[in-house]
């Protein structure tokens, strides 16, 4: 592949040198054909998919047939009598129907003729117009490989012709690249004017600029016409042109760089895409990041192991020294100097100009994700990635925690919590916000970041043995409800186990490609990894007192603090190092305000404060084995109560003003209906021989 590479490059070097290349030219009415005729097979500038895909032969499953529109409808063609026709015809599956138009005037056009086209287009300008009459809906796509479908980013725009009226364009390195709009049910003219030696892709309709922008994927083979389900539509006077770049002998080009966003005083590392934009050899260069007052530069050498970077070759330069984020919006101008050990070039097209959005935390802000998520579920991986990319670039605002459902790692208090709140797997919810997919987490977790939270907590803790006690202090930012809630997450990275319920099914196997943060691609891996190859991270061992959290029960004052306790005994399996306490302050709309994490090394630095040395007036008991449970907390209904340290134990409830409204002898896994009582809080207070402890309840 590397020597095909370098000849490749030698190729174009002559190619453009010699001026080999010329304008060219190409323009299809339709006319010369009979109605009823298939394109692709009558055509020697038109190709299907299957038959440079799969190089069959005529009749084509896929072809599309000319027609004289007015034999059968009153819609008519925009000049002469014919036009090409397209219409969903596979039970609303899409297709059949898919055609190529390829950017070269090359006739009959085949794999073996591949290495002859002018195509790939890297560099130039091509316009490219077409009127299309649009009934119910419309697709195209730019290919930007001769050999349409193989490889990664080969769709080099896709673009949407939506029932609405409405055009939405981008690809699968930028799902959003442009929009625009047409006239429904009426002819109109589709033009691109693309510039690739800038990188500006312009869109028109009936000439009226819908805007421009930079593609990722900057080069163009051809364009395939494709039905989705429902379209319908009819193109005429197709057309294209092609001016090639007229190339300096020494210039260097900045392409392109990578999209640079996170939280004010975050560092980051630019990467830029470079191009030798001229006819000789470029084999040494410095390239100038300069953001907010600061220059780094990288000096590059010894490209491509001494033989240089190539005519119209790209290379992307990883920035060693990184970038600190300022607040805003600010731009950042990427330039190349030096070319050649200063030699001089031309000076075009040689700064880049990106602006860099970096959003300002609220201060003790962290902010909670949680992923539904399972070993069975073939798509789950994609959560996997995602959090552990979020914890890549957003550690010490991020925590996520992996909720599973039936598999070994599964909490069942857990997974019974989240599941009213999503529609299926992999799912996620951003500080317990409308149910998302796992993949946008980043875009919910920049707004959650900025907002202040109402309480900042400390986690400290004490871990004797396997029994970890948990200390959360509560330090109120502003005055709170008593409808607030609490909750702790005890989570476990790490995680491994063996047999084949630690497998994980893999829908990405062998297709799209799903790139983790350490680089591996999930395309590469088995349909079913086995259990050597995973390790799982974010594992939620245990949520208490519930998923709903518990009341604190009273209104807190900006300033105030207050701590509560938990307890939890710890598998003795468990890698103690990787557990994460995790605190939750949830808001009576049961969104999280805020959340607190850290190691159990971490918590035990902080120092264990036990709620016993706080008076019982503000201490909050949580559900834990040493404690008397009752859920669920809060209740509409019937509360039930278990862990009673012995049987036919008094107990009192009592409203908010005092009056006792419940006295009764209670055992162990007792209900009490709470049916008939008015909303609000209530205390319920249990007595035994010896011992004696009192539980807030919210009746909602």
């Amino acid at each position: 592949m590397k020597n095909l590479f370098t000849l490749l490059n030698i190729l174009l070097f002559i190619f453009y040198s010699n001026n080999s290349v010329s304008q060219m030219s190409y323009s299809e009415d339709f006319e010369s054909y009979t109605s009823g005729s298939p394109i692709a097979q009558t055509s020697s500038h038109w190709n299907s998919w299957d038959e440079i895909m799969n190089n069959s032969v005529a009749p084509f499953i896929d072809d599309c047939n000319v027609i004289n529109p007015s034999l059968s409808s009153p819609i008519t063609a925009y000049s002469g009598l014919n036009t090409l026709y397209f219409k969903e015809n596979n039970a609303g599956q899409g297709g059949p129907e898919d055609i190529l138009f390829y950017f070269d005037t090359t006739q009959n056009i085949n794999q073996t003729v591949f290495p002859s086209l002018s195509t790939p287009h890297v560099a130039g300008d091509i316009v490219f117009s077409q009127m299309m009459y649009v009934r119910t809906g419309a697709y195209l796509n730019f290919q930007s490989l001769n050999n349409v479908g193989q490889g990664t980013g080969v769709w080099a725009l896709e673009v949407n012709f939506e029932t609405t009226g409405d055009i939405l364009m981008g690809n699968t390195a930028v799902p959003s690249l442009g929009a625009g709009s047409y006239p429904i049910g009426q002819w109109f003219e589709f033009k691109f004017e693309i510039d690739l030696s800038s990188n500006n892709w312009e869109l028109f309709i009936d000439g009226v600029s819908q805007g421009s922008f930079s593609n990722p994927e900057n080069k163009l083979s051809s364009v395939d016409y494709y039905t989705r389900s429902g379209d319908e539509y009819y193109i005429d006077d197709v057309s294209f042109s092609f001016t090639p770049a007229t190339l300096a002998p020494i210039n260097g080009q900045t392409v392109s760089c990578n999209t640079i966003e996170g939280l004010s005083g975050q560092q980051r590392y630019p990467s830029v895409d470079v191009r030798n934009f001229g006819l000789n050899v470029i084999n040494s260069f410095d390239l100038t990041f300069d953001y907010n007052g600061i220059q780094v530069t990288e000096n590059v050498s010894n490209i491509n192991l001494g033989f240089g970077l190539g005519s119209l070759d790209v290379m992307t330069v990883e920035f060693t020294n990184p970038i600190t984020l300022a607040g805003g919006t600010n731009p950042a101008v990427v330039y190349i100097h030096n070319i050649n050990s200063g030699v001089n070039q031309s000076t075009s097209d040689d700064t880049l100009i990106v602006n860099i959005e970096a959003v300002v935390p609220a201060p003790g802000k962290l902010v909670i994700g949680e992923e539904a998520t399972g070993t069975w579920c073939s798509w789950c991986p994609r959560g996997a990635v995602a959090m552990n990319w979020m914890d890549h670039d957003y550690e010490g605002f991020w925590q996520g925690i992996a909720v599973h459902n039936a598999d070994p790692m599964a909490n069942a208090d857990y997974d019974a919590g989240l599941a009213p709140y999503i529609g299926g797997y992999p799912s996620g919810l951003v500080d317990r916000g409308p149910e998302i997919d796992p993949s946008v987490f980043k875009g919910d977790f920049l707004q959650r970041i900025q907002v202040a939270p109402s309480a900042i907590m400390t986690n400290g803790a004490q871990l004797i043995g396997d029994t970890l006690k948990v200390s959360m202090v509560v330090d109120f930012q502003t005055t709170v409800g008593p409808m607030y809630k609490l909750a702790c997450v005890i989570t476990e990275d790490s995680v491994t186990g063996s047999g084949p319920d630690y497998y994980q099914a893999n829908a990405y196997s062998g297709g799209t490609s799903l790139i983790d943060v350490d680089g591996s691609d999930w395309n590469q891996k088995p349909g079913n990894v086995p259990d050597y190859m995973m390790t799982y991270k974010h594992v939620a061992r245990y949520i208490s007192p519930s998923y709903s959290g518990n009341p604190i029960g009273k209104t807190y004052n900006t300033g105030e603090k207050d701590t509560v306790c938990f307890e939890f005994i710890l598998d003795p399996n468990w890698d103690k190092n990787q557990i994460s306490i995790v605190g939750m302050f949830i808001d009576p709309n049961n969104m999280i305000d805020n959340g607190s994490s850290t190691k159990i090394y971490e918590a035990e630095a902080n120092g264990y404060h036990p709620c016993s040395s706080v008076s019982t007036s503000t201490a909050i008991q949580l559900n834990g084995p040493d404690n008397v449970n009752v859920y669920p907390n809060p209740t509409n209904d019937k509360i039930y109560i278990s862990n009673l340290k012995e049987n036919n134990v008094t107990l009192k409830v009592f409203d908010i003003s005092g009056k006792e409204v419940i006295y009764k002898k209670v055992s162990n896994k007792e209900q009490i209906d709470m049916s008939q009582l008015s909303n609000g809080i209530y205390q319920f207070s249990f007595e035994g021989k010896e011992w004696k402890e009192n539980r807030r309840i919210v009746k909602d």
